[in-house]
């Protein structure tokens, strides 16, 4: 009929969209991803062509295994640098530019130890992600036991009543019901 498919999962959040910087990995054929290029640049800063038809859609997952193990990863740090003593806050900035460094630490570890709950995704809608990577790995038998893991945190913590809450929430699965103000 004419028409093209071009995948265009896009990962930044709300934030990113408002500023038009998403991120968008494609999937598709070259010349359709070029000319959807064209529209989709007016929203996104990073636009990059993964290959065939969902191969965008595969990299997004890939996209939240990474961002769902950080999240657990940032959270667990932060309670444990709170248990230590230590002032959270300069932990960024310690970081920034070593290794540890990422997006998620600059940006939650602060709101961690704030308690900073402002909405900008929900813990329940990424459960379908992790959901969708689980079922890629096991098509391709890859084993994922992280992804499983960070899984399961979400389901806890969406059974917890924590479902439509900000991923910053997550803190509160590291401060267990005895530390809860």
């Amino acid at each position: 009929m004419g028409h093209a498919w071009v995948d265009a999962p896009l990962s930044g959040g709300a934030p990113k969209a408002l500023k038009g910087e998403l991120t968008l990995m494609l999937g598709g054929e070259a010349g359709d991803v070029t000319t959807a290029r064209e529209v989709l640049s007016q929203i996104a800063s990073n636009i990059t062509h993964m290959g065939s038809s969902g191969a965008g859609q595969a990299t997004k997952l890939i996209n939240q295994v990474l961002c769902g193990i950080g999240f657990m990863a940032v959270a667990e740090a932060t309670a444990l640098a709170e248990d230590a003593g230590i002032d959270v806050e300069k932990i960024p900035g310690a970081l920034r530019g070593g290794r540890a460094d990422s997006a998620i630490l600059q940006e939650y570890m602060p709101r961690f130890a704030a308690r900073d709950y402002r909405k900008t995704g929900r813990l329940d809608n990424f459960i379908k992600d992790l959901n969708g990577a689980m079922d890629l790995a096991r098509q391709k038998n890859t084993p994922v036991p992280f992804t499983s893991l960070s899984c399961d945190v979400h389901r806890i913590m969406t059974r917890a009543g924590y479902g439509a809450e900000d991923e910053a929430t997550m803190i509160e699965y590291y401060l267990g019901p005895s530390r809860k103000d």
